[in-house]
């Protein structure tokens, strides 16, 4: 097992680095306690504390950061994160103080990560605190966090496993007059058992569906489609697994349409490897699914992309589209999911989150890439 606090130690030191480069005094970075699979969560990332509420991590341009707790009943909890070394509770209502008394044992100019979550009133307060309206810093720590750490690739791997045993509950657990949202809840049973924090999460069936979407109260009939996207958290970071499921047995041409959607993932891992424009995954893809008499269908509204980011939020390589130009990385960490409507037989899902390592990908969720069916 990696260690955690070592991990993390080297984040701050590389953020520290282009604090001092970048002729900063300090870095003040706000989370809203709302965590999105899209979004790189920065305070997580330099604290390993997931916050249930408005939070500031001062960071110094040496020496150790301050974290700032809100609601103050918290900082316990802070306290016992690897990247924790001081964290204080304070009420929502004086966070824009209290943070200006720390700001000030910093050097200016200070930078700011955070400000397009910050509440309007909070800013403004915030600024009068610190005297001026800090430097932009949104980028600085995605810029160094494109790529998994190995204590972050243990848990992007972690979540890969556990989407692989949440698809498995949908498989063994879906019934010919379930409702979806019964479903769900069984994936989502079956994940929390084995460690997941939370889950993004679209599950649905239909004889025919026009796209994914989250569950609902509809039953489950024979014949159904059921597509899912399966996204859980472990310990803040995320892994996603998409595939399809039929109730009953497949028709010949749905078996001929998945395989083409196989073929295509195939393409489009054998497509990532290090050095490569990212937008080649999804022209691997594409060409793959157009060569099929499908072209018109890989386009909106059809489709808008074959993959995305994925891990820490979706900071790279952002969206796989066929004008993606960010050059892959090892250690990045992504999925790359060919779902595609097709008029024969609606929208079906297959995707699995990849690394890159040793220059190709590797499939992190291992649930086999073939049209799952269940006899009813």
């Amino acid at each position: 097992m990696v260690d955690v606090r070592a991990d993390i130690e080297q984040r701050l030191e590389r953020v520290q680095a282009v604090i001092e480069k970048q002729g900063l005094g300090g870095l003040l970075i706000y989370s809203h306690g709302r965590h999105n699979m899209g979004r790189m969560d920065q305070l997580l990332y330099l604290s390993d504390f997931r916050s249930v509420g408005p939070c500031v991590l001062v960071v110094p341009r040496s020496g150790s950061p301050t974290l700032l707790v809100s609601p103050p009943w918290d900082a316990a909890r802070a306290g016992e994160a690897a990247g924790v070394r001081e964290a204080k509770g304070v009420d929502f209502r004086d966070l824009a103080e209290l943070t200006g008394r720390e700001a000030a044992k910093l050097g200016k100019p200070l930078g700011l990560a955070g400000r397009d979550v910050m509440p309007v009133g909070f800013g403004e307060e915030l600024f009068e605190e610190l005297g001026d309206e800090p430097a932009d810093a949104e980028k600085l720590v995605p810029s160094l966090g494109m790529c998994r750490t190995p204590a972050e690739l243990e848990r992007v791997e972690m979540a890969g496993r556990i989407a692989d045993i949440g698809f498995q509950a949908a498989c063994d657990t879906a019934r010919v007059g379930m409702r979806e949202y019964e479903l769900a809840a069984e994936v989502e049973a079956a994940m929390q058992k084995a460690g997941a924090e939370d889950n993004f999460g679209l599950i649905g069936g239909n004889a025919h569906n026009q796209a994914v979407r989250p569950a609902t109260d509809r039953r489950l009939e024979e014949g159904d489609l059921i597509i899912g996207e399966i996204t859980p958290c472990y310990k803040g970071y995320v892994a996603q697994l998409c595939r399809t499921l039929v109730l009953g047995k497949p028709t010949a041409v749905q078996q001929e349409k998945f395989e083409l959607l196989i073929e295509a993932e195939t393409q489009g891992l054998e497509a990532a490897r290090a050095g490569r424009p990212s937008g080649e995954i999804a022209r691997a893809v594409d060409g793959v699914i157009g060569a099929a008499g499908y072209e018109e269908y890989c386009k909106p509204p059809y489709m808008r992309t074959r993959g995305h980011g994925l891990g820490m939020g979706g900071i790279a390589p952002a969206d796989l589209t066929q004008q993606s130009a960010s050059i892959l990385e090892n250690n990045m960490t992504f999925v790359i999911h060919p779902n595609q409507y097709l008029p024969e037989t609606g929208y079906m899902m297959v995707g699995d989150t990849v690394v890159i390592d040793d220059g190709a990908a590797r499939r992190l969720t291992q649930t086999p890439l073939q049209l799952f069916w269940k006899a009813v």
